[in-house]
This record gives structure tokens, sequence and C-alpha cells, in this order.
């Protein structure tokens, strides 16, 4: 059940004066997509696998993946590769993760700009899940998403694919959290419940 839908700005950056792109998610690289802007010449950074497809998908000069997917560990690994670069760090318009505050107060010049939102869908009471069923979150924002339509029911059980995740279920969920944060890992965990 998608939980949320992307909207992407009408943003058009100006890329010539940056030397590097930190992508912290496929969207952002559709983002650009979108923009018609020329990014592909850039050094990328990726915080994941999924995100490095992406940008290989899209002819982007991927330098380096972050093997974690998380926003802060991220930010750290980059410091030391990101010195004496312009970064350009294309975002959702909220984000959990500290990685701009973090690479800013390293001294990285880097400057933000919000390509796209996550708005929640809804969903009348009727298309509750079962009794039972297993749920995966992929994300803060599909758990957000899930609680503004649904009532928890103690009878879920509970797949994320991550700690950032985890955190922001109610305190009395006990999820699973994937060992490899991948979407497929968590399937996977889903059918061997």
């Amino acid at each position: 059940m998608p939980l949320f839908e992307i909207v992407f700005t009408s943003s058009s950056p100006r890329l010539e004066e940056v030397d590097a792109i930190i992508f912290t998610s496929k969207n952002s690289v559709k983002a650009l997509e979108l923009c018609g802007v020329y990014w592909q010449d850039k050094a990328c950074y990726a915080i994941g696998e999924g995100t490095a497809a992406a940008i290989r998908a899209c002819g982007g000069n991927l330098l380096f993946t972050c093997k974690h997917s998380y926003g802060d560990l991220f930010a750290h690994e980059l410091i030391p590769l990101l010195k004496d670069k312009r970064v350009f760090f294309p975002r959702a318009k909220e984000v959990i993760s500290p990685l701009f505050e973090i690479l800013h107060s390293a001294g990285v010049t880097i400057f933000q700009e919000i390509m796209y939102e996550t708005l929640c869908r809804h969903y009348a009471p009727v298309y509750a899940p079962a009794k039972n069923a297993i749920l995966i979150f992929t994300s803060p924002s599909t758990v957000h998403c899930f609680l503004k339509n649904f009532s928890w029911d103690e009878s879920y059980r509970t797949i994320v694919i991550g700690t950032k995740t985890a955190a922001v279920l109610p305190l009395h969920v006990k999820p699973i959290i994937a060992e490899v944060q991948t979407i497929a890992h968590c399937v996977a965990l889903a059918k061997a419940l």
C-alpha cells in the first residue's frame, strides 16, 4: 500500500560553481533529472546502493557509496572526501538526519535546496491492514503516514529498514530491524516469518 507520494519542486539549481553533489535518496536523483539541469559531470556521493544505482542509471559520476544508509554516518564519512570542494545537497523538505549541519560545521562548503516533498496519502479506515499483518516500513515517512491513517493493532508484526525508522514507531512496538538496509532484504525477512 503506497503511503505517500513525492511532489517535486519546480526548482532549477545553478550547478556551475559546484564540484560535488550529495544524494540521500533516489528522489534527489529524480528531482535533478526532472528539472533538466546537467549534473552528471559532477562528483556524486550516494547514501546507499539504491541511490547509487539511480545515479549510475542516469549516467552520473559516482565516486562514493556509503554502506550504512544513515545520514549522520554518511556525513562523517564524507568530511575528508569533501574538503576543498563546493558541494550541493538536493534534499527533501523534511529530513531526519543532521547531514547538512554536520558537514557545514566541519568546514565543508555546502549549500542545500529543497527539491521535493513527501506527502501522505489518505485512506479510509476500511483499508487498514488485517489483524496479524506483517508490515514493512522503509522510512520514517512511511511510519508517519501509516499512523496518520490507521490505528495500531497489537497483532501487527513489523519490519523496519533501519534504526531511524524504528525510532519513530510507537514505543510499545518491537520491530525486526533489517541488517541490510534494502527493501529486498525487508521483504525476505517478511517471507521468512
